[in-house]
């Protein structure tokens, strides 16, 4: 299910979508939104944070969440701290800024689908001999702890949901940053990579692995 104010950017979804042979279900807005779930039976929901209506996207959530589990992917153009924390308080969910990538949209529904960011509360992600906690933006390593960069968390935390699998440079700066310019963050992504190399060197079994052409991975000896 799609629910997007947006009917350009929420068709053009939901015909992306259908080729991929999804059954989509799109509302303009989220008044009834809760009446069709019920019907429809979504197996994810994608659902724009800025709604018209009198509900927004992270209310209309709460109120879902009252009734089912249902993954939820957020779709945002909002970017600060309190905007992403409120919306990784709701259970099973995910986001996406906008203008996103059809690419990153199916990245991020394929992990909900899996049952990778299920979680009732904070996540620890096991790497090895590490605790990552991208909520905390946190690495642990025995006793210890290294701070992370919203930046560094980010970029790890996507190289955890693909874990083995090579990302593009350019969908993980568009990813974090939102940024279509590769060049723009360019040297950033390189410094982030070179930095979280050198945290989780204290595990020879781990390989944070880049690629000309191919982009960035992270997997296990």
């Amino acid at each position: 299910m799609i629910i997007e104010d947006d009917v350009n950017l929420g068709t053009t979804l939901q015909g992306a979508l259908e080729m991929q042979d999804y059954k989509v279900s799109y509302l303009t807005c989220g008044d009834y939104a809760l009446t069709e779930i019920n019907s429809f039976e979504p197996d994810i929901i994608i659902l724009d944070v800025m709604l018209n209506g009198a509900l927004d996207g992270f209310e209309l959530a709460r109120k879902i969440r009252f009734e089912r589990e249902t993954p939820i992917l957020f779709t945002t153009s909002r970017d600060s701290t309190e905007d992403l924390k409120e919306g990784f308080e709701v259970r099973n969910s995910d986001y996406v800024r906008k203008p996103y990538k059809f690419v990153e949209v199916t990245l991020r529904m394929a992990n909900l689908l899996s049952g990778k960011n299920e979680t009732s509360g904070p996540k620890e992600t096991r790497i090895g001999s590490f605790f990552f906690n991208h909520q905390e933006q946190s690495l642990k390593y025995e006793a210890e702890k290294i701070n992370l960069s919203a930046s560094e968390a980010a970029v790890l935390n996507l190289l955890c949901q693909n874990t083995g699998d090579f990302i593009k440079r350019t969908d993980i700066v568009k990813s974090v940053w939102n940024e279509d310019d590769f060049r723009m963050k360019e040297a950033t992504l390189n410094n982030i990579v070179s930095a979280l190399r050198k945290y989780l060197s204290q595990d020879r079994r781990i390989i944070l692995e880049s690629r000309i052409g191919l982009g960035v991975r992270l997997l296990m000896e």
